[in-house]
């Protein structure tokens, strides 16, 4: 089983656990951020995750109050100006200068309450090599002793928009330095199994290794594919669909057309999508919850009604890696 619970530290003292599923707030959805977060500062009790580049451009943002553990993005999504077709219609275009100086003064100012998580700098018209990729990471967090540091890799050519998986498992020995080793779900891999099979191999070499610091996928925060990445091996899932979709009947639904057919054809559309989201933040607690009863039992139904699909794609999974079709 490449199912895990692992617990994150700060100073010795425990400040979290895995698998963890951390919701998501971006400029990069078509909301108006502040009021989002307004809208869910009640109900996110655990933790979350916001840009640098939002702390630093919107004024007066709202705080998280109950979040228990909050990640401090990059701020290379927000910044990005292209786009893709399943962000059509969603995409705020306009963006402002980002660059590791603007990074660096935002960390600079963050308190410590709550305990922070903070990823290392990216720029989507950056790439360096895996090495100075690390060098530079070490240098950012050289500077903070009380925050988690989490190394976030990305591709190193231009015009390359994949991880060379090879160079990060020669490299694995760098990132012993880090809480915490990202990667952003596309980069991983053109289909989800390539993207299964990527992590299942990290996680195994780093295991070899006694590597033991948990694996976040960015961008995977779904019904469907955040199971299979966990899986897989990964412990750390966060995205923004909870912001776009509804979550429900198993899969994930687009809020205009499927949340009168739940809520209403009388009820005000701002009204569905505070519902929705109210309900999509229940459910990712819900799945963090099975994924646990999964990993302590090995039992696929705790998985819910795709746990079928589910047991089939892991065992495709171990096949492709050479594992035991046993769940071990």
């Amino acid at each position: 089983m490449l199912a895990r619970r692992l617990t994150l530290r700060l100073d010795g003292i425990s400040v979290g656990t895995t698998p963890m599923l951390v919701p998501s707030i971006s400029s990069r959805v078509n909301i108006d951020i502040a009021k989002t977060i307004e809208v869910v500062s009640e109900t996110i009790t655990g933790p979350s995750l916001i840009s640098a580049y939002d702390i630093h451009y919107i004024r007066d943002l709202p705080s998280l109050s109950k979040s228990t553990l909050t990640f401090i993005d990059s701020g290379g999504y927000e910044c990005a100006k292209e786009h893709e077709v399943s962000e059509i219609g969603l995409y705020r275009p306009e963006s402002h200068e980002w660059n590791r100086e603007l990074h660096l003064e935002t960390i600079r100012k963050l308190d410590t309450a709550p305990t922070k998580v903070i990823i290392s700098y990216d720029h989507p018209r950056e790439r360096t090599p895996l090495d100075t990729q690390i060098k530079d990471a070490r240098a950012l967090f050289k500077e903070r002793n009380d925050i988690l540091k989490e190394f976030l890799i990305k591709p190193e050519l231009n015009g390359h928009n994949r991880i060379d998986i090879r160079h990060v498992i020669l490299n694995l020995d760098s990132l012993s330095p880090f809480d915490i080793i990202g990667f952003t779900e596309k980069e991983l891999g053109p289909s989800v199994f390539d993207r299964m099979i990527a992590i299942a191999r990290i996680r195994n070499e780093m295991d070899e290794n006694r590597l033991n610091i948990p694996i976040h996928i960015f961008g995977s925060l779904d019904p469907i594919t955040t199971p299979l990445y966990y899986l897989s091996g990964a412990d750390i899932f966060d995205g923004l669909a909870w912001l776009r979709f509804i979550f429900a009947r198993n899969s994930t639904l687009y809020i205009e057309s499927s949340g009168p057919s739940i809520e209403g054809i009388h009820v005000n559309m701002d009204q569905i999508w505070a519902m929705s989201i109210a309900k999509n933040y229940n459910f990712i607690r819900r799945l963090s919850m099975d994924f646990e009863k999964y990993q302590s039992t090995g039992d696929y139904q705790c998985l819910g009604p795709n746990h079928e699909f589910y047991r089939k794609s892991y065992e495709d999974l171990l096949v492709n890696i050479g594992g035991e079709i046993d769940g071990k």
